[in-house]
């Protein structure tokens, strides 16, 4: 392999300094690879309550993005204040509802799970009318579907 002075090369291939800057960036090996495309992919679907006006339902729902019969959910339902959650993905999963004081200044309640797959649970809970409602469900890397509704 021969090494030319870039003085020498560009003069001698008729190159400007600017298109042999080019050149080197485009040469083979030293591209970057486009990102991967993201393993999980999220959703939240809510609506009016049935029977209790001002509330919500919620579903969050969590899937991945090379087989979505692998995925898992959390299903709030604004009348009844119950938690419904499902696990299918294949992961572990994280499970999280909140809900904030009257004024939503702070956090009043947390409940958290870990559900393993193949798993489901419920929960009941009993919600001051009003309050704000926050549920997620997500991986341990990271990946999370939440949602906000009201109580």
């Amino acid at each position: 392999m021969h090494i030319f002075n870039k003085k020498t090369f560009t003069g001698v291939a008729g190159l400007t300094t600017t298109a042999v800057a080019a050149l080197v960036l485009v040469a083979p090996g030293t591209a970057q690879a486009a990102p991967a495309p993201a393993a999980w992919a999220v959703a939240c679907d809510k609506w009016a309550a049935v029977g209790d006006p001002g509330a919500n339902d919620m579903v969050a729902t969590i899937w991945r993005t090379n087989n979505s019969t692998k995925a898992a959910r959390a299903s709030f339902k604004g009348n009844g204040e119950k938690l419904s959650i499902s696990n299918w993905s294949g992961a572990m999963m994280g499970y999280k509802l909140q809900w904030a004081t009257a004024n939503g200044s702070r956090i009043e309640k947390t409940w958290e799970r870990d559900l393993g797959s193949g798993n489901t649970a419920e929960a009941d809970f009993d919600i001051p009318e009003g309050r704000t409602v926050y549920l997620s469900v997500g991986t341990p890397g990271g990946s999370t579907s939440y949602c906000t509704g009201k109580a």
